[in-house]
């Protein structure tokens, strides 16, 4: 199944439009025609069963045959990740988790992180695309922050935070758990000593991933996958 993606605003009671990517995609790559049946979500837990009644250049318009309404699944999880320098890695990272469940994306700059920038542009895309592949239903959020504190703060004091840290023993590991999971991955070279003190003043977890040292996209996957999936260690 072929799922597509249209924005809350374009979808009315009984018809909903795929306007620009999303409809060039349907109609140049997969070929889609006029009386074809296709799946469609507004990354809000819906999903459309729809026929395709009018194409355009740039714009698909469906008649809505049938909705279905998902829930979300607990806990809801928010993957901070230190920006890697190299892009193709930060979007690997970024993908992967999103296939696995992560809800929202937060990319901070960390005190050991390489001098590079991140296109927001290019992360989000890459979530889209995985949010798709994967045949979810809500599309997660994605954002960046000047710094760890930062990226903490923006999600307010209501999650539990737990981080990924190389320097402890799996037996010193403890299971957090919530309905609201905070995940932290520190860039390739770790967290810095003033790092690691805000973590521990929010009042972080620290939890190891096991006795070798992790890139942070190996890392990134492996938290999530344990969490999100009760893979629990």
């Amino acid at each position: 199944m072929n799922l597509f993606y249209t924005t809350p605003d374009l979808v009315t009671p009984k018809l909903l439009r795929l306007t620009d990517q999303e409809a060039k995609h349907a109609t140049r790559v997969l070929r889609i025609r006029t009386g074809d049946q296709i799946f469609v979500t507004d990354g809000n837990g819906k999903l459309f069963n729809c026929s395709v009644s009018e194409i355009h250049k740039n714009d698909v318009t469906c008649e809505i045959l049938d909705v279905t309404l998902e829930e979300r699944k607990s806990p809801y999880i928010t993957l901070v990740i230190g920006l890697i320098k190299k892009r193709d890695r930060l979007e690997f990272a970024v993908e992967k988790c999103v296939e696995l469940g992560a809800d929202e994306i937060i990319v901070f700059r960390g005190d050991h992180s390489e001098k590079g920038n991140v296109r927001l542009d290019r992360v989000e895309s890459t979530v889209l695309s995985a949010m798709k592949q994967s045949l979810r239903l809500f599309l997660p959020k994605v954002s960046f922050a000047k710094d760890l504190s930062a990226a903490i703060d923006a999600r307010g004091k209501s999650m539990s935070l737990i981080y990924a840290d190389e320097t402890i023993d799996k037996g010193e590991t403890q299971h957090l758990l919530g309905d609201q999971l905070m995940l932290v991955v520190g860039p390739e070279g770790g967290f810095s000593e003033s790092e690691r003190s805000i973590l521990k003043e929010r009042g972080g977890v620290a939890y190891s991933l096991g006795e070798k040292r992790l890139r942070t996209e190996t890392a990134a996957v492996t938290i999530t996958d344990r969490y999100k999936n009760g893979l629990l260690l």
